[in-house]
C-alpha cells in the first residue's frame, strides 16, 4: 500500500473510528449537545466547538499546502468558531469537521508519493512530517475534547452547570 494511502487512512480513522486508540472524534462528539459544545471550563479557554472548528481550520490549511498554497494563519489560529446558538448550528459544525477530514484524506491520497519527502510551501517541514503532524494534532485535540466533555458532564451531575465552569 502507498504511504499516502496509509496516511489518509490515519486521518480518516482519527475522525471516524477504527484507529489504534479505539477513540475517535465521531463517537466522542456524537452525544454532545450544543450547550455542552459551547461551555467554557476552567480547564481550557477553548470549548469543544472551538476545538472542532480549529481542527477543521487546520485540515483546510494542510489541504491547501498539498496544492502548493501557503495560507496566512492569523493570531486567532482557527479558534474563531462562529456562534453556536442551537443544535442546527452544532450539527453544521460537526458536518464541516467530517467534510474537512474527508477532503484532506482525499487530497493526501491524490498527492504524488514521490513528493512526500519534499518541503512544503512553508519551507519548514516535509509533506511527510506535516501529514503525520495533522493526525497527531487531531489526536491531541481529541484528548482535550474528551476531558472537557467529562468536566461538563460532571458539573451537570453536581448541579454546577453554567455557561462557564
Amino acid at each position: 500500500m502507498k504511504i499516502t494511502e496509509l496516511i489518509a487512512q490515519h486521518i480518516t480513522e482519527v475522525f471516524e473510528g477504527n484507529n489504534w486508540t479505539d477513540v475517535n472524534i465521531k463517537d466522542t462528539i456524537d452525544d454532545i449537545d450544543y450547550r455542552e459544545a459551547t461551555t467554557v471550563t476552567k480547564a481550557s479557554y477553548n470549548t469543544i466547538a472551538a476545538l472542532l472548528h480549529h481542527l477543521n481550520f487546520y485540515n483546510d490549511v494542510v489541504s491547501m499546502r498539498l496544492m502548493g498554497i501557503n495560507p496566512e494563519i492569523d493570531e486567532v489560529n482557527g479558534f474563531n468558531v462562529p456562534a453556536i446558538k442551537n443544535e442546527h448550528d452544532w450539527q453544521q459544525l460537526k458536518d464541516a469537521a467530517f467534510a474537512s477530514a474527508a477532503n484532506l484524506a482525499d487530497a493526501v491520497r491524490k498527492f504524488p508519493e514521490e513528493k512526500i519527502y519534499d518541503l512544503t510551501v512553508t519551507g519548514h517541514s516535509t509533506y511527510y512530517k506535516t501529514l503525520h503532524g495533522i493526525t497527531e494534532h487531531a489526536h491531541y485535540h481529541l484528548g482535550q475534547i474528551m476531558l472537557i466533555k467529562r468536566l461538563v458532564r460532571a458539573a451537570v451531575l453536581h448541579g454546577a452547570m453554567s455557561n462557564s465552569l
